[in-house]
């Protein structure tokens, strides 16, 4: 039977509930800021314009990231080339090529992906509007329009490397932001974009290929990132659907012939290659 002392007993404990909800639910999706803008001109002057990243699983490396960048007096280009040679999936070897343009203020502007392997070549392609990024996806003579408000992120990255910098952080800022998930987009199945609520929890001391650094820590649900001060992601982890975990770590050095060799391979089959 329900008496008011039941009542007294209920109430704080729906009120403490609702709190805890807010709290840890809609509190940061409500309080997320604008997302940081890449600061260029320190950060090249500090990292140079070309990094390069290893790719590892549970089972040891799966490929490798050459990222570089074009800065101008109107815009900053940065082209990330992404060889995955094993996968977890049977969708390996695989290429994917992604172009951001970034405005001189550091705001990306456009974002290009294209994604080969010997089955399929696909592209997908958008650019920043008043309110929502809109997207044209090709495969063959298909074309596909879409678009994703601003509002649901204005950060577009790729899966094996969702936070290829991050400059102007501090602890206790939050953003939203879309994560391309290269299977979906092969596959068609599942969604193309993951939406992540990032947030900069604080700081760690790590081994980098520099030494130890004391790197801000940001997080989300499927992703975590060590920063170092100059806005260089050192190492970075995510969950990708199917794939599972992978492990993103700065290599000291960027090999030439090798980012060559996996640009200009040209598909044959899956055991051969056809140099051009």
């Amino acid at each position: 039977m329900f008496t008011r002392t039941t009542g007294f007993l209920i109430v704080p404990l729906w009120l403490a509930a609702m709190s805890w909800l807010v709290a840890h639910d809609m509190w940061p999706g409500l309080t997320a800021q604008d997302p940081p803008d890449l600061q260029v001109t320190e950060w090249l002057a500090n990292e140079g314009t070309r990094a390069q990243h290893a790719i590892y699983s549970d089972d040891g490396q799966l490929g490798t990231i050459w990222t570089q960048y074009r800065l101008s007096e109107l815009s900053l280009e940065r082209d990330d080339l992404i060889w995955i040679e094993r996968f977890p999936v049977s969708v390996a070897p695989l290429r994917m090529n992604l172009e951001s343009v970034f405005t001189a203020d550091g705001v990306l502007d456009e974002f290009t992906v294209r994604l080969e392997n010997p089955d399929m070549d696909l592209r997908l392609h958008g650019e920043r509007f008043h309110s929502a990024f809109s997207f044209v996806f090709t495969s063959g003579p298909v074309e596909k329009a879409f678009k994703i408000p601003l509002a649901d992120g204005g950060i577009i990255s790729g899966g094996f490397n969702p936070f290829a910098q991050l400059t102007d952080l501090r602890v206790g800022q939050r953003w939203r932001m879309q994560v391309l998930n290269p299977l979906a987009v092969l596959t068609g199945f599942g969604d193309r974009f993951i939406p992540m609520l990032v947030e900069v929890t604080g700081e760690e001391k790590i081994i980098t290929g520099k030494g130890e650094q004391t790197c801000l820590v940001v997080e989300s649900p499927h992703a975590r990132a060590w920063v170092d001060p100059n806005g260089a992601v050192q190492v970075q982890e995510m969950t990708l659907p199917v794939v599972g975990r992978l492990r993103v770590v700065r290599e000291p050095d960027f090999d030439e012939m090798a980012h060559k060799e996996a640009k200009d391979r040209k598909w044959l089959n899956r055991q051969e290659w056809r140099r051009p």
